[in-house]
């Protein structure tokens, strides 16, 4: 079950990857950058990535050179889990998704929850 608000944001497309456009500068080809990475506290090792089509992968699957939404810092490590590294990534006590992606009509189709579990496509 969604939340009535995100805590990054409310994005709008058919998809996921069609709410965030991975087109090169130089417009050939697609750049598939990760939406979000939760990296360790010194910076060093990417613990979680969002990969472009919503997808979660603890531990993080081949993550990208950048981000379409950021990069954030957990002060946790790579043993601890999913929903924890979430919780210490981000300040959420309301307990709001972390992103959603909604359709023309502004019904969400996608969320990330505040546990960092993905929801729907």
């Amino acid at each position: 079950m969604s939340t009535a608000q995100a805590l990054i944001g409310q994005y709008e497309g058919a998809t996921v990857a069609g709410a965030f456009p991975q087109v090169t500068p130089n417009g050939v080809g697609s750049q598939n950058l990760d939406l979000i990475q939760i990296v360790d506290n010194n910076g060093q090792s990417v613990l979680v990535n969002v990969d472009y089509t919503g997808a979660v992968h603890k531990p993080a699957s081949s993550p990208t050179n950048g981000t379409r939404i950021g990069v954030f810092q957990t002060n946790l490590s790579s043993g601890s889990t999913l929903a924890a590294i979430f919780a210490d990534a981000f300040s959420n006590p309301a307990k709001l998704d972390i992103i959603q992606v909604i359709n023309v009509g502004g019904n969400i189709h996608y969320n990330l929850d505040y546990l960092g579990v993905a929801h729907g496509s």
